[in-house]
């Protein structure tokens, strides 16, 4: 070739060479292109075959992946269904499905739509929202129906597959009717508040021993009239009225946000972690009710009942006592046993509900209640001293509207009582029950501040009921 730099002009024989030259190198060319065009065919062809033979291994993958679901669903001990995600149309479900869900085969049941089986169909809508959300669901439980109308619970759980080349949802579940049947009954002996209260989620994670302590107001109510009244009657009829009374007053504990620890007989203990408020409230529910049930009773020609509530705050044990094979709930303290004793104090003053000063002190508005002072005692077996207040909210109308009437006056006598005014005390106590003659604290007052008044009082005189028994 001619370079530059050089004479331009070469000869003959030259030219001829550098013709020769240019033509071998445009043969080369040229079949340098055949062989990229021959090689350009190849590999296009070669793709090709290699595109559909991918593609025919992943339907045969596709095929096998749901020959091998099927054949896990089948083979699953639990009830497992498949539905399209956007329609929920079961479009396959194995053989324990269909008797869980019909009550025939699962045949039955594809081309329905699952939320047929749901007794509200909104809770699968839930679920599927909560699917979508977190890719999954475990663990839920659910009420199903029957077609035949029977409904039974399931512990449902959900995940998202491909299924038939569509985006579909597979639900497995586990009839659990029978365990919800056993803690029904169980939660009557062991109640779900008491769990909770624990921090336990079932009877089973509880153990001996296990106790929260912690300041929380206590309960403990009496049937007083009991033995009166069931001395005539059959052990059965026994046993119908005590229940027809605790039927009653029970769930007024928990209405108040309180849970039961234990029966005592006729009579009951509670527990109000919550606030002093809840415990006072309830007592009033309990009487209010007994109050109705009375009603009943005097329109039946029966004797009416006698209910006493004490009612104490304080810091106290609550939890689990016993043995291995055999515990029971129960609350330890100095403050529980003083309630007990403010329970038995009802019969001696002969009103219905009692409270400490430190119940009175602990709620959010004493005003909302008709609470008056009750006495100061010291009950047998402690050296210190209590101050009792009664609760009259659920006397019945006209006793209740006769304490609030002289309450005023009341409360002035007993001031002059420990003020060892005792001259004033009595006349303001002889109005009170000039008043309200069925009075029975006022009488109470009005006899020690006439043994007072007769007899005198020492020095260390403090007005300080002693009881002598418990």
């Amino acid at each position: 070739m001619l370079e530059e730099g050089k004479d331009s002009e070469l000869s003959l024989d030259e030219l001829k060479a550098e013709l020769s030259l240019l033509r071998k190198q445009v043969k080369e060319l040229e079949q340098d292109k055949d062989d990229l065009e021959t090689l350009l065919e190849m590999t296009t062809e070669h793709s090709d075959t290699v595109e559909e033979e991918l593609h025919g291994k992943a339907e045969a993958a596709v095929r096998e992946s749901e020959r091998r679901l099927r054949m896990i669903i089948e083979a699953t001990p639990v009830a497992v269904v498949v539905t399209e995600l956007s329609s929920s149309i079961i479009v396959f479900a194995n053989a324990i499905a269909g008797p869980l869900a019909v009550g025939s085969s699962s045949e039955q049941i594809v081309g329905q739509k699952m939320t047929n089986f749901y007794v509200n169909p909104a809770e699968r809508a839930a679920l599927v929202t909560l699917l979508g959300k977190e890719g999954q669901v475990d663990h839920h439980e659910v009420e199903f129906i029957r077609k035949d109308g029977l409904k039974f619970w399931v512990d449902i759980s959900m995940r998202y597959v491909e299924f038939d080349e569509k985006p579909c949802i597979l639900a497995a579940w586990n009839d659990i009717s029978h365990l919800k049947a056993l803690n029904k009954a169980a939660s009557r002996f062991v109640p779900q508040e008491y769990l909770s209260f624990l921090n336990k989620d079932s009877l089973t994670d509880i153990h001996l021993g296990d106790h929260v302590t912690d300041e929380m107001t206590v309960m403990f109510s009496d049937l007083r009239s009991f033995t009166t009244i069931s001395e005539n009657m059959t052990p059965q009829q026994n046993f119908d009225f005590v229940n027809a009374y605790l039927g009653r007053v029970s769930p007024m504990v928990r209405k108040n946000g309180g849970f039961i620890v234990k029966y005592l007989g006729d009579g009951i203990m509670a527990i109000f972690p919550g606030d002093a408020d809840s415990g006072v409230q309830a007592g009033i529910d309990k009487l209010n009710q007994a109050n109705i049930y009375n009603a009943e009773r005097v329109e039946q020609n029966r004797l009416p009942i006698e209910v006493g509530i004490g009612v104490n705050t304080g810091h106290m044990m609550v939890g689990m006592v016993g043995e291995a094979g055999r515990m029971q709930g129960d609350a330890f303290s100095d403050d529980v046993n003083l309630t007990s004793r403010v329970e038995g104090l009802t019969k001696y003053y002969g009103i219905s509900f009692i409270i400490t000063a430190a119940t009175k002190n602990a709620l959010v508005d004493c005003s909302k209640y008709n609470i008056r002072f009750l006495d100061k005692v010291r009950v047998k077996g402690k050296q210190n001293t209590l101050t009792l207040y009664e609760v009259y909210d659920a006397d019945l109308p006209q006793a209740r509207a006769l304490k609030k009437a002289s309450h005023r006056c009341y409360e002035l006598a007993m001031k002059h009582f420990y003020a060892q005014e005792f001259s004033q005390a009595q006349l303001i106590l002889l109005d009170v029950l000039k008043e309200n003659p069925k009075d029975k604290v006022a009488w109470r007052h009005l006899m020690k501040v006439t043994e007072c008044i007769e007899n005198g009082v020492n020095e260390n005189w403090t007005g300080i009921t002693i009881m002598t028994s418990k």
